[in-house]
């Protein structure tokens, strides 16, 4: 079975599946260390690892999933299941907050040439998801919409310029602070009503500029350096509102603009200078239920958090019964 998951978590958090997770990969060991255990592993259920490798090269990949076969094949049959009384069921799970009725999107990242959407592409990109609840969508969209008609969405302009709407083309990003929100602005024009399908055009613009100084509470993206950076964009799209459902039956939005400066994580320390950066945002339809990156800082009443936060200097600082 193949699953990706946020290793952030697991090697600092304190639920079961984290200690079996470290336990697994440290020698029978919680993990300790500020290190990372990112990468692929091949792992037994009762614990065994068959291999490990990080690597972005599909031949190499490709070797250490025969070997990890051939290791399996010769495993003892205790050693193959997880234990009947071990239960790794985690209590909590970012996507359990899933906005159930309400916006989901894809949202992928790239670098654009000077001449942008016509350069030649970047391998540059990255994707995020983004959420939205439904009461939130009820609280934007009018009840009833007649052609010509136009309205603001200040709390998802707000949100994508805070945490999507960000340089993580060339790796790991931090968000922004509501401070550091300059220009938040997107509007939807009623341009057909077809029954209960009202078409919309939607355009926007947004601009975040740090200088650097952390503004949000301590966390894990708190960076250790203060660097400053920044991005401004322009937002043009469609979308198709039901007005039976209360929901979006289609979504697509562009976003293009240019960045500036670098985060700790983001490999831009070597081209920091101003340079062209395009989003697209589309209606999630993988049927993954994949959490925002900064879902975790939303600082909204619909997503649950957890119970025993990830440590982040020590594990004392997140213990439970299992460890």
């Amino acid at each position: 079975m193949c699953a990706a998951d946020e290793i952030w978590r697991l090697q600092r958090g304190s639920e079961a599946d984290c200690v079996f997770f470290q336990r697994t990969v440290n020698g029978g060991r919680r993990i300790t260390d500020g290190g990372t255990r990112q990468g692929m592993w091949v792992i037994a259920p009762g614990g065994v690892v068959l291999a490990r490798i990080n690597t972005r090269n599909v031949d190499k990949l490709v070797t250490v999933l025969e070997d990890s076969l051939a290791a399996w094949e010769t495993l003892p049959d205790d050693q193959r299941h997880l234990p009947a009384d071990v239960d790794i069921t985690p209590a909590h799970r970012w996507e359990q907050s899933w906005p159930e009725g309400g916006l989901a999107l894809e949202r992928i990242v790239r670098d654009l040439a000077d001449d942008g959407l016509q350069g030649i592409r970047s391998n540059r990109w990255n994707r995020d998801h983004v959420w939205v609840a439904r009461h939130e969508l009820a609280s934007w969209i009018p009840s009833e919409l007649e052609l010509g008609d136009t309205f603001e969405l200040p709390l998802l302009a707000h949100r994508l310029a805070r945490f999507h709407l960000v340089d993580n083309a060339a790796g790991q990003t931090i968000p922004y602070a509501d401070e550091e929100i300059e220009r938040a602005s997107l509007s939807a024009t009623v341009t057909a009503v077809q029954g209960t399908t009202v078409s919309l055009q939607l355009r926007g613009i947004t601009r975040a500029d740090s200088d650097g100084r952390w503004l949000l509470p301590p966390g894990i993206f708190t960076p250790s350096r203060e660097i400053p950076h920044g991005i401004e964009t322009e937002l043009l799209g469609t979308a198709r509102w039901n007005t039976a459902s209360l929901s979006f039956d289609d979504l697509q939005l562009v976003a293009t603009g240019r960045r500036w400066g670098h985060t700790q994580n983001n490999s831009r320390r070597r081209d920091p200078e101003p340079a062209r950066i395009g989003f697209l945002l589309r209606l999630e339809s993988s049927g993954h239920k994949i959490a925002p990156t900064f879902v975790s800082v939303y600082d909204v009443d619909w997503i649950e958090p957890p119970a025993v936060a990830a440590w982040l200097r020590s594990p004392a600082e997140s213990v439970t019964k299992s460890d």
